[in-house]
């Protein structure tokens, strides 16, 4: 399996969650893609930093084109991800990304799937609300 990265279940899920959260939605480009294809879960901090391997503010929603731009240009990367979080957020997840923790991905899976269906439920109820309002 050389070259190639092994996903894991949590990976597959964590990346539905992160395209639908940002409404298939390119977060640099703002391109939109109807089905989430040409959308990937960029992580910022990679995958030995385990605390912040499902750490939403380590993962940004991006399209192909952008996330090999970053990859690229790590300094553009950086200066983006600042603004997008802030200082303050930025320098917590660098300090997150540092601390160790052990890998579990029965209760990522578990977690995971919590959001998925909190962000389903949501959905589900701003549709409602809107279609009454009509």
């Amino acid at each position: 399996m050389f070259g190639k990265i092994k996903l894991r279940q949590t990976d597959v899920l964590f990346s539905q969650y992160i395209r639908k959260k940002n409404n298939f939605v390119c977060e640099r480009c703002k391109r939109i893609f109807l089905n989430g294809k040409g959308l990937q879960a960029s992580h910022y901090f990679g995958r030995r930093h385990e605390n912040v391997r499902f750490d939403e503010e380590n993962v940004s929603c991006l399209c192909i084109g952008c996330h090999r731009f970053f990859h690229e240009n790590p300094n553009e990367y950086v200066q983006w991800l600042k603004r997008k979080l802030g200082k303050k957020k930025f320098d917590l997840l660098e300090i997150r990304a540092a601390t160790y923790k052990k890998r579990d991905d029965k209760l990522d899976v578990i977690i995971i799937k919590k959001l998925l269906e909190e962000y389903e439920h949501k959905t589900i109820k701003k549709y409602e609300k809107n279609k009454n309002n009509f």
